[in-house]
């Protein structure tokens, strides 16, 4: 009987708030009042006024606010010397030497750390995903460039191209 009663005062009340939900969505088209504008009386002149405008110069920065030191400029009207004609000399220009195999960059591969075995004797075999190849390692080996260096609980330390990165788990 309880229970009856508490459902229909919540049945109650979840009506009355929507009644009041569509009352005012209603009420904007239907219940409208004309509102009357009423002049409003103003002090103000609306003639044009003279802006004064505030003038004043730039000063030549002598220091580098950020690092505190001196500035070195050049001036803006550098003076032009003329060279004196050497004769009989040539003047030879420096040959630079052009690599004929542009060097290829290696980049990273991929690589995810799944877990790793020990055994007994303290010889550790680690599961690595490099690339799309799961490989098997113990520390030291090599695969595809990739040097395992040391091998942890949660991640291992990987060598490529003379740099070192930690492999976390997962």
């Amino acid at each position: 009987m309880a229970k009856k009663k508490i459902n229909i005062v919540l049945i109650l009340a979840v009506l009355g708030l929507w009644g009041t939900v569509v009352y005012k969505a209603v009420s904007q088209y239907f219940f409208s009042e004309e509102v009357k504008t009423a002049a409003v009386a103003s002090d103000y002149n609306f003639k044009a006024r003279k802006i004064e405008r505030d003038t004043f110069t730039l000063e030549k920065i002598n220091r580098d606010p950020f690092l505190n030191k001196a500035l070195l400029r050049a001036e803006s009207n550098p003076t032009v010397v003329p060279r004196a004609a050497v004769s009989g000399a040539k003047r030879t220009m420096p040959v630079k030497t052009v690599d004929d195999k542009p060097k290829a960059a290696k980049y990273w591969p991929i690589v995810s750390y799944y877990g790793y075995i020990k055994s007994g004797d303290k010889n550790e075999l680690v599961m690595l995903k490099i690339g799309n190849k799961i490989h098997r390692l113990h520390k030291g080996q090599e695969v595809e460039g990739l040097m395992l260096n040391k091998v942890f609980k949660d991640s291992v330390e990987v060598r490529f191209n003379k740099e070192n990165k930690i492999v976390r788990k997962g």
